[in-house]
């Protein structure tokens, strides 16, 4: 599997995993650093298997059965490292996981300033990172948007 095409899948199962479109996974900029630290800091053989299987589910058909797939082929701690859960940790909170599904404590990293600025976390609890992307003065005075349903 060519690098193009591990980024097209990367892009596409991210979408999957985090309930976000792909054009918002886009558009915060971390795609190329996400798919990097993943390539990076993952066990080649490990990825392969993994970039493999995510292929796989996501010829499924029927969004039912691709959601099921991943539920049980993808999320276990033991499918691939916890692959799959680190990825959606990684754009949430813009931090690398180790450790999930060991026995031992978990550990993470900061990727980069901006992965903590852009991390989807901020986007679901509709607020900003402290010190970052702030609303805009007398924005206190608006009530808060509806959470999406």
């Amino acid at each position: 599997m060519d690098m193009q095409t591990r980024q097209a899948l990367f892009l596409a199962i991210s979408a999957r995993l985090t309930g976000f479109e792909a054009v918002e996974l886009e558009g915060t900029g971390m795609t190329q650093t996400y798919f990097d630290t993943l390539s990076n800091s993952t066990a080649p053989d490990v990825l392969d298997l993994f970039f493999e299987e995510a292929a796989s589910i996501l010829a499924l058909q029927d969004d039912q059965v691709i959601d099921a797939a991943i539920r049980s082929r993808l999320m276990p701690d033991s499918s691939y490292d916890a692959t799959a859960k680190v990825i959606i940790l990684m754009w949430y909170t813009g931090e690398w996981y180790t450790g999930i599904g060991a026995s031992s404590s978990v550990n993470s990293t900061q990727i980069d300033g901006p992965s903590y600025v852009q991390g989807l976390m901020w986007d679901v609890a509709e607020a900003h990172p402290p010190g970052a992307k702030q609303p805009g003065y007398g924005s206190w005075a608006e009530p808060p948007i509806r959470i999406r349903a």
